[in-house]
């Protein structure tokens, strides 16, 4: 590979990354057609992916969502 060429990453589906374009987090879903979805955390919002623009997050950023998440989920609960 030319050093010029940016390295997809390793996307496994169910896995937790960012969109670099967009600065949001999601799971990774299969879409129709083979494409990339990552699907909000905390909603059922979801967005169509170039798999270029994921990356995985830091001990800190998958903290974070994890802490996300469980807000989302108490202030959810009847």
């Amino acid at each position: 590979m030319a050093s010029n060429q940016q390295a997809e990453p390793r996307i496994e589906i169910g896995s937790v990354m960012r969109d670099t374009q967009t600065g949001r987090v999601g799971v990774v879903r299969r879409g129709p057609e083979g494409t990339t979805r990552l699907h909000g955390l905390s909603d059922d919002d979801y967005w169509e992916v170039d798999p270029v623009d994921l990356r995985e997050l830091t001990q800190t950023e998958r903290l974070s969502a994890r802490v996300a998440v469980a807000n989302y989920e108490t202030r959810c609960r009847p």
